[in-house]
């Protein structure tokens, strides 16, 4: 019309191919529901795995440190005990069988 040449949508249909793209997502989209569900979804499963697992790694994790400082304290209880039985083992020979003087005693008969 009079040699002008009118662009008004020109813009608006750019890029053919991404637009093919898009239509082809939206269409799967409201078939399946998986871009507006599935996503979020998956990211909040994977993220709940992972929070749950670091969660029960760190509880064996205390589980075991408190079993080894257990197992430790019970370690050097026993050789406490034991060295206490070898030094009591030597005092047997020189242990004498002496009546409490009444001075001590609570009780005066």
């Amino acid at each position: 019309m009079l040699g002008i040449k009118f662009d008004v949508f020109k813009k608006a249909h750019s890029f053919p191919f991404l637009r093919f793209w898009w239509r082809r997502a939206l269409r799967y989209d409201e078939r399946t529901g998986m871009l507006t569900a599935g996503i979020p979804l998956s990211v909040t499963m994977a993220a709940t795995i992972t929070v749950t697992t670091i969660i029960i790694d760190k509880q064996f994790e205390l589980r075991d440190m408190r079993a080894r400082s257990i197992s430790r304290r019970e370690a050097s209880l026993e050789e406490e005990h034991q060295a206490m039985r070898e030094f009591l083992k030597g005092t047997e020979d020189e242990y004498e069988m002496k009546s409490i003087p009444d001075t001590f005693r609570y009780t005066r008969r």
